[in-house]
């Protein structure tokens, strides 16, 4: 009887771990079966392919053909993971755009695109889904962003934004998000949708509204520059007016000595060229983001931080997301661009001696003519600090502009350079005093860029405002992801001494390259990025900015003081004002009104309204409200320091968040500062200007001219060049046809033909490099 028990308990255990295994079986197969969905009522293709590489389901391109159901989608099933890109069977349309990565799915896992939406999906009509039409992370600088919202399978679904009552939506409905709420602050949207299998599927979003405060900007008409320094989008020169500091730094591989107050340029991160090809971002990224400054009694001290986006933006880049992309990976030309002398002009070219004794003259101090690489300038300097990025190259040099030329510009002189390179690498036994040390690493607290993937960029997109701009250690960025440089240069060396420094000041660029040509520059110039769309000669993958020929013509960043005819441009009282959550909460939710004042004078006095009513006058900069009715209600600050008043208004729903109104066509009032006049006179602007549209990606062609013998514009009588009509050529005409590229202003036919002065049919940037040459006597005419 026993052992018969036993057999039995053995049959029962061989029963039961077979079950088992066959259960694991059909799991395993379950897991990995890998489901692909395409709605195309956004894009009404007559044939949907799937491309799929990556994966064991590698394809050719372009793919193979999906199958439509019953429902309206298409479907594919995949045997394992994969990179996955649709188009209608190669007929100009597909999606992600051309060269761009593919939408990654992992196996086991079912997904379904939805516009642009790629999101986990249960292939079912009685299932729901839901989606908004901006991705998550996205970050605006309106007063509010307007936000699509989609449904599948359902007739209608609710959202709340920042907590508040659900309110229903259908199908197309598009929402305010953010509408009266503070900037600088996170705004979260849920959606909520339920099918007929009765389950209720939610997403959730979050966004950032931002504020930017404008900057205290410099000018000195002695140092040549004709373009002004970039300072939008979170790009500047000076800022705060930081001119560096007297201190002594170990030049060790570490960034102990640094910190923020010696910042004299500021750029963005994920603005190197690559990011405008997208098929670039397998390179090491050149991508410079803070240029710092020190002096002591014996040397000049500069410190820069280099940004890897990469890691972020497109971490498939296996080799640019990896330590592999340091930049002392390989030699790269590096330099400093310096005035010392404001008087000189070198345009960038050197002289030199031959062996027989014959003299030579090269265009740029490296690249040359065949290959129209190098770098010009505009802006006054005379001395070139040339290195590379991993201290290898014993021909690093200080080349100084001190030959006199013809044309009355200065020649850098390769006979009278000052060795700075290693005699052995090894050693780092750099010549001449030059110190360099270079390691991993970030000490700035916030990294801002454009949130957008390659084959998402547009040209112009840096500048502009409404880009997606976004702090990236919100997405994950790491300080070790960072690269840091930095370097000594005796002041002997120079010609200076510390009294120098501290009494005239010097002009400073950092120029980072990928050859022979600045692919980044600290302080930013656009003439890095004029070509970064364009194909490399060499390969059609890469960048054709790292050949192009670029002149820089923004003013330098100053070390130790500024020029004796500076013009400080510094604003006025500026507010970020809104409550704590966006519109839309119920009656009887307790907000808080709140301002946050920049650029004032003393202390600062807010008095809060709401319809009108003063709720709230003290210079305690925030107030609580708790709306009791629904309705719309018109909030407001009055914030006033010791010159200056400013006026912020907002409309605020409660009980129901307000339908999107696109600001280009209600554009909200400005926070434009009035100087303070008696209390009831103070006038009532508004808090928004009118965002500025996207940039264009193509040069704009010049519209043909009408047959209109007498132009409204008096085009009649003016020259090629005077695109502003005031009778001359100026650095306000080469800023004009700047922002016309970049579509933040519009040109009439008869100013489009003045703005043409190569005379090539289009309007682009080669034509404000033209006139800035025509100005800067580099050009006697156009044509």
């Amino acid at each position: 009887m026993q052992k018969s028990k036993r057999i039995i308990s053995i049959i029962l255990a061989l029963i039961l771990a077979a079950s088992m295994l066959t259960a694991a079986i059909v799991t395993t197969s379950a897991a990995d079966s890998t489901q692909v969905y395409f709605d195309n009522s956004a894009y009404n293709w007559e044939e949907v392919y799937i491309y799929v590489y990556g994966g064991s389901d590698s394809m050719d391109w372009p793919g193979k053909p999906m199958e439509k159901g019953e429902d309206g989608m298409y479907s594919y099933t995949l045997s394992s993971g994969g990179n996955v890109l649709f188009n209608n069977n190669d007929n100009g349309e597909q999606y992600p755009a051309p060269k761009a990565p593919g939408l990654v799915i992992k196996s086991g896992q079912c997904k379904i695109l939805v516009g642009e939406q790629w999101m986990n999906y249960v292939p079912s009509t009685d299932h729901a889904y839901c989606y908004a039409n901006v991705v998550s992370g996205a970050t605006f600088a309106s007063e509010s962003l307007g936000v699509t919202l989609g449904l599948r399978n359902a007739d209608k679904g609710y959202y709340s934004v920042d907590g508040s009552p659900r309110t229903e939506f259908t199908d197309g409905t598009t929402i305010a998000v953010g509408q009266g709420k503070i900037a600088n602050t996170k705004v979260t949207l849920d959606i909520y949708a339920t099918g007929a299998d009765g389950e209720e599927v939610t997403q959730s979003y979050t966004y950032k509204k931002t504020f930017t405060e404008s900057k205290t900007t410099i000018s000195a008409a002695s140092d040549g520059h004709t373009t002004e320094a970039e300072s939008t989008c979170y790009y500047g020169t000076n800022p705060e007016l930081q001119l560096g500091k007297y201190k002594t730094i170990s030049v060790d591989g570490n960034l102990d000595d640094w910190d923020s107050s010696m910042i004299i340029a500021q750029g963005q991160a994920n603005d190197d060229p690559r990011v405008y090809m997208p098929s670039s971002m397998h390179e090491n990224p050149m991508d410079a983001y803070a240029l710092y400054s020190a002096w002591d009694d014996e040397n000049l001290y500069f410190m820069w931080e280099m940004t890897n986006a990469t890691y972020i933006i497109s971490p498939s880049d296996n080799f640019a997301a990896s330590d592999e992309a340091r930049p002392w990976r390989n030699s790269i030309p590096m330099y400093l661009a310096l005035s010392i002398d404001p008087s000189k002009q070198a345009t960038g070219a050197a002289i030199g001696t031959n062996k027989d004794g014959s003299t030579y003259i090269n265009p740029y101090v490296w690249g040359s003519e065949s290959n129209a690489g190098g770098t010009s300038y505009t802006t006054h300097i005379d001395t070139l600090i040339v290195f590379d990025s991993n201290n290898s190259n014993g021909g690093a040099s200080i080349f100084k502009a001190d030959t006199l030329a013809d044309d009355g510009t200065y020649l850098f002189n390769y006979d009278t350079r000052i060795p700075i390179g290693v005699t052995n690498f090894q050693a780092q036994d750099n010549q001449n005093g030059f110190k360099i040390k270079f390691g991993k690493g970030t000490i700035s607290e916030t990294i801002y860029g454009v949130n957008a993937p390659k084959g998402s960029r547009v040209m112009g997109d840096n500048l502009n405002p409404s880009s997606n701009f976004a702090d990236f250690y919100d997405l994950g960025y790491k300080k070790s992801y960072g690269y840091f440089y930095e370097v000594a240069i005796p002041l002997t060396k120079l010609g200076i001494d510390r009294s120098y420094v501290e009494t005239n000041g010097i002009g400073a660029m950092l120029a980072l390259t990928y050859g022979t040509s600045s692919v980044d520059t600290l302080p930013h110039d656009q003439t890095t990025l004029d070509n970064a769309n364009v194909e490399y000669s060499h390969d059609p993958s890469t960048s054709h900015e790292k050949e192009d020929a670029d002149n820089i013509t923004v003013p330098l960043a100053r070390v130790g003081a500024l020029l004796s005819d500076t013009k400080i441009n510094e604003p006025t009282l500026e507010v970020n004002f809104g409550a704590d959550r966006s519109s839309g909460q119920a009656a009887n939710t307790a907000l808080t009104l709140s301002a946050e004042s920049y650029h004032s004078t003393g202390s600062v006095n807010y008095e809060f309204k709401v319809n009108g009513t003063t709720i709230q006058n003290s210079s305690a900069s925030s107030v609580s409200w708790t709306p009791t009715e629904t309705g719309k209600y018109e909030i407001t600050v009055v914030a006033t320091d010791s010159k200056t008043s400013v006026e912020s208004t907002k409309t605020f729903s409660v009980g129901e968040a307000l339908p999107y109104v696109p600001e280009t066509t209600a554009p909200q009032p400005s926070t434009e500062p009035t100087t303070v006049p008696e209390p009831s006179t103070v006038p009532e602007p508004s808090t928004e200007p009118t965002t500025a549209p996207e940039p264009s990606t193509e040069p704009t062609t010049v519209p043909e001219p009408t047959e209109v013998t007498e132009p409204s514009t008096g085009i009649v009588g003016h020259e090629l060049g005077d695109v502003d009509n005031d009778g001359k050529i100026t650095i306000d005409d080469a800023t004009l046809i700047q922002k016309y590229v970049a579509s933040m202003v519009e040109l009439t036919v008869e100013q489009c033909i003045l703005a043409d002065v190569d005379n090539n049919g289009k309007v682009e940037i080669n034509d404000v490099t033209l006139i800035q040459k025509y100005m800067a006597g580099m050009v006697e005419s156009f044509g």
